[in-house]
C-alpha cells in the first residue's frame, strides 16, 4: 500500500487534469500511479510525455515497446509494472505467445526476431558494459536497425524509470488492472 496521498480529480492542478485527460483517453481510466505523480503535476508530465515519445513514436511499433517493458518489470519483479504492462501489451493486442513467454521468462520463443531484441534489452540492462559485439551482431542478423535497438534500450531506460517509482512509492495494482487481467486469464507469472 502506498504511503503517499492518492489524488482525487478534485484535488488536480490544471496541468494535471490535462495529463489525466491524455491518459484516460489512451488507457480508459487512470492508473494509480498517475495519482501519485500528480503530487507533483511537473514530474507527471514528463512521465505522461516521454511515455508518448518512448513508446507510442518512433519506428519499433508499440506493442514491442511494451513487451520490452513488461520483460524489464518481469526481470524487476515489480507486481505493480509487470501487472499494468501484461495488461497494456493486450490491449495492444501484442501477440499472446510471445506475451505468455516473456511473463514464464522463456529465452527462446517466436517471432524469434522479437525474441533476439527482448533478450538483448534483457542482458543489456544488468551489465551493459558486458554486451559483446557479437552481442550486437546477433540482434543485426536478426534484421534489426540501429535505430531500433536505440529506442528498444531507451525503452530498458524509461521501464526502469517507472519501476523504480514504482516500487519506491509502494503503488498497489490498481482494481481495474486486476479485473482486467483475470477477464483476459492473463499472469504476471509471480507474486
Amino acid at each position: 500500500m502506498s504511503i503517499f496521498p492518492i489524488i482525487t480529480d478534485d484535488e488536480l492542478s490544471d496541468d494535471a487534469l490535462a495529463v489525466f485527460e491524455a491518459v484516460n483517453d489512451k488507457f480508459g481510466s487512470i492508473p494509480i500511479f498517475y495519482r501519485l505523480l500528480a503530487l507533483a503535476p511537473p514530474l507527471l508530465e514528463a512521465y505522461w510525455l516521454n511515455y508518448k515519445k518512448v513508446i507510442l513514436e518512433g519506428v519499433l511499433p508499440p506493442q514491442i515497446k511494451e513487451l520490452v517493458y513488461l520483460a524489464v518489470a518481469r526481470k524487476r519483479r515489480c507486481i505493480f509494472s509487470s501487472s499494468a504492462h501484461l495488461a497494456i501489451c493486450d490491449i495492444l493486442e501484442a501477440d499472446r505467445q510471445t506475451i505468455t513467454a516473456i511473463t514464464n521468462q522463456v529465452a527462446d520463443f517466436s517471432p524469434r526476431r522479437v525474441a533476439t531484441l527482448i533478450n538483448f534489452c534483457l542482458l543489456s540492462m544488468d551489465n551493459p558494459a558486458a554486451v559483446s559485439e557479437s552481442d550486437y551482431q546477433s540482434v543485426y542478423d536478426e534484421g534489426i536497425s540501429q535505430v531500433e535497438l536505440i529506442e528498444a534500450l531507451f525503452t530498458v531506460a524509461y521501464a526502469d524509470t517507472g519501476i523504480f517509482l514504482a516500487k519506491a512509492l509502494k503503488v498497489d495494482v490498481d482494481i481495474e488492472i486486476k479485473t482486467y487481467l483475470d477477464e483476459h486469464n492473463l499472469t504476471i507469472g509471480f507474486i
